[in-house]
This record gives structure tokens, C-alpha cells and sequence, in this order.
């Protein structure tokens, strides 16, 4: 039996719902009853009633003196964790993109290490593929990504959506509502943000539009941004603080741009659960006070 298996056990017994536990655990109600039914195999009984028409579970004899035993161990493996923290400090090690990291997730550090004082913040600039493989093999315990990919390992689930908008400097002299038509590509300040935003450009410009520029680094953004005439589609939460530069302006649209979608991804893991929850919430409150931007948060 493994430890996902006890905390799934657990989870379960503690919201007495397969559908609410796997919520909590963000799993598939299919994989946790997965995890239930392999435990309930490898102890040699059934440990739960699963009644039709109800959406609760109830506890076999076996169940509930297996819980009993269940919980011990988790306070064991919680004090066997609690002696590498005696001689060492804390760490929590985060991976975000380039394009996220520069702008939104800043003042989450800060927020988090103000919180979180003993616990030291290690930042990685990561791309998926790369986050991926570093937090199954242990370098990572938690990535923000703007895709996802298969893993038996890492759990992945949507934390927040934002709407994707026009930038240009603050001297550009474009409509009230800019349409498509006014934008001449030689002008943008072009960064790939996701693969469906490339497609969707592609598709809207043409394959071979040749932007000013194409930038990588989110740190140019804001010089190139100040000359007149440039523009970029930006995600809402880099527009909340570039236009806080008087030389920057937002401009409401006409057409539609896809959505930005931002993954959390992670491997449960019960010495790191407190700093990533307190984490997640830092995040939460910055995305909760970015006035304007409409950003649907998940987390």
C-alpha cells in the first residue's frame, strides 16, 4: 500500500463522499475509487459500503478499524517529517513561465515570504515539459504552466483563466473600440503566450506577418511598449501592471482573442502541503485584487 492510497482512505472517510474527497485531493472520482478499491485488495477485505442512489459511504467493521490504524500512521509520518525540519529550513520550489513569473506572480513571492517567514522560496522559470520532469523526479513541488501533459505522477488542474487584451502606447491614436483592421503587425510587440494564441495569430495575420519584434523575456516588454504606435496582446494580469507606466494605455477591442488558461500542477506531498496551500492562497488574494481584469479563479 502506498501513501496516496492511506490519503485517499482518509479523505474519504473524513468528507464522507467519494465526489468531495476527490475534489479536495483534485483527482477524478474514477482514480480515487481506483485507489480504494486497490487498498481494500492488498488488505484482503472491503473497508467501505458503497450504497447505491447516495452519494455517502459507510465504514465496514474492517473499515473502521483500519481507520483507526490509518490515522496513527499518517501522525507518524508527520513526526518523521517534522526531524529533517528540526536541523534544516524549510523549502518550497516553485516553477512558473517567464511570461507569468514576471508580472503576476511577483508580488506573490513577496506576499508568501512575508507569511511565510522560515520557509525559503526557491523561483524556477520552467517551460511544461521541463516542470513536468523536474517535479517527478523530485526538483520541483509545484509548477504553473499554460498547458498540461499526461503524468501518473503529477497532479494538474486549471487555477485561474484570463482574458487576453490590447496593449500600445499611451501616444498611439487608434479608435475607442480598435478593431482588427486598424492593427498593422510591423507595429506589435509580439510574444508567443500559448499554443492556441500562436494559432489563433497565425490564423488572423497570416503565417508569414512579420511582427517589430518577437520577445521572449517579459522585462523588454515594458520598453518597447512606451514607443509610439507599438501594440501587443497581452493576458489581463500583465496588462493590470503595465499600465500602471502613464506611457501605456489599454484599449478595448472589437474581436475575440482565445483565453489563457494557467495549469497548477504538483505531487501531493504532506511535509510541503502547508506552504503550497499557503501559496495557492497568496496567489488567490493577488488575482482577487487586480480591479478590472475578470479573471476567473479556480484555486
Amino acid at each position: 500500500m502506498t501513501n496516496s492510497e492511506i490519503e485517499a482512505f482518509l479523505s474519504v472517510c473524513k468528507y464522507n463522499s467519494i465526489s468531495k474527497a476527490a475534489e479536495k485531493l483534485f483527482i477524478s472520482q474514477s482514480s480515487l475509487s481506483t485507489k480504494i478499491k486497490t487498498l481494500e485488495r492488498e488488505i484482503g477485505c472491503p473497508l467501505m459500503i458503497r450504497s447505491k442512489g447516495t452519494r455517502t459511504v459507510s465504514l465496514t467493521d474492517e473499515g473502521r478499524e483500519f481507520l483507526e490504524l490509518a490515522v496513527k500512521y499518517e501522525e507518524i509520518v508527520s513526526e518523521m517529517f517534522k526531524i529533517g525540519k528540526k536541523s534544516a529550513p524549510s523549502k518550497l520550489r516553485v516553477s512558473t513561465l517567464n511570461s507569468t513569473g514576471t508580472y503576476l506572480f511577483t508580488p506573490v513571492y513577496e506576499r508568501f515570504m512575508l507569511e511565510r517567514p522560515d520557509t525559503v522560496l526557491e523561483i524556477q522559470d520552467m517551460a511544461t515539459t521541463a516542470s513536468y520532469n523536474s517535479m517527478e523526479i523530485g526538483f520541483t513541488d509545484m509548477a504553473f504552466t499554460v498547458g498540461r501533459l499526461e503524468s501518473k505522477k503529477v497532479i494538474t488542474y486549471p487555477a485561474f483563466t484570463e482574458n487576453m487584451v490590447l496593449i500600445c502606447a499611451a501616444s498611439s491614436k487608434y479608435s475607442k473600440n480598435v478593431d482588427i483592421e486598424e492593427l498593422d503587425v510591423k507595429n506589435e510587440v509580439y510574444i508567443n503566450w500559448f499554443d492556441d494564441f500562436e494559432q489563433w495569430h497565425k490564423d488572423t495575420f497570416g503565417e508569414s506577418a512579420a511582427p517589430l519584434i518577437k520577445l521572449e523575456l517579459m522585462s523588454q516588454l515594458e520598453f518597447f511598449l512606451t514607443k509610439k504606435n507599438t501594440w501587443a496582446f497581452v493576458p489581463s494580469s500583465a496588462a493590470y501592471w503595465l499600465t500602471r507606466n502613464e506611457y501605456i494605455k489599454k484599449c478595448d477591442i472589437s474581436f475575440e482573442i482565445p483565453k489563457r488558461i494557467t495549469y497548477c500542477s504538483y505531487i501531493p506531498n504532506k511535509s510541503k502541503e502547508d506552504a503550497m496551500n499557503c501559496f495557492l492562497d497568496c496567489l488567490k488574494r493577488a488575482l482577487e485584487g487586480m480591479d478590472g481584469t475578470r479573471i476567473e479563479i479556480y484555486i
